[in-house]
């Protein structure tokens, strides 16, 4: 007789079908939060970056090759193997000009050529083995460097050629 006095009873209609669903979705909501908590991967704070001063890059670094950590483009450019290209005046098409592209990008190309031009020229440039009905590109000299036995021209399009096209440089 004295355990009847202390059991609770709770006449609640339909317990027997709510009462396991009830509990069953606070223990599953009890699980998910102990999960995120033990698994949770903790922030990690970002390594502060100092800007590199000119004076602390070694004098054999080349930008072309191990990338600038002062990069101003607005496109990555791509290094890649030299592509046979032939380049010339927009108004001397009929005769082109044998040179490299050395590095590309969806913004331009770098030429390496055996000519100079000044920046601001116009030249236009067509892959050594395009199809007969590829048409050619248009560039502008942004600057001119004398390396080695030649020039290497950065050039910007003038309109960015369809992605079609720029696969063709390489």
């Amino acid at each position: 007789m004295l355990a009847d006095t202390f059991i609770l009873k709770v006449d609640i209609p339909y317990s027997e079908y709510w009462l396991p669903l009830a509990i069953g979705m606070v223990v599953g909501m009890v699980a998910i939060m102990v999960g995120r908590l033990a698994f949770s991967k903790k922030p990690v704070n970002a390594p502060v970056k100092v800007p590199l001063k000119v004076s602390s890059v070694p004098g054999n670094f080349d930008p072309f090759v191990q990338g600038s950590p002062s990069e101003l483009r607005r496109t990555l450019r791509r290094g890649g193997n030299p592509k046979d290209v032939l380049y010339a005046l927009p108004e001397n098409k009929d005769r082109p000009v044998h040179g490299l592209v050395i590095d590309r990008s969806t913004g331009g190309l770098c030429l390496y050529t055996f000519q100079e031009f000044q920046p601001g020229a116009h030249l236009v440039v067509i892959p050594a083995n395009a199809p007969e009905l590829t048409p050619w590109v248009e560039l502008e000299v942004r600057h001119c460097k004398h390396t080695g036995d030649g020039y290497e021209i950065g050039c910007q399009f003038r309109k960015t050629p369809p992605w079609s096209i720029l696969l063709m440089f390489g």
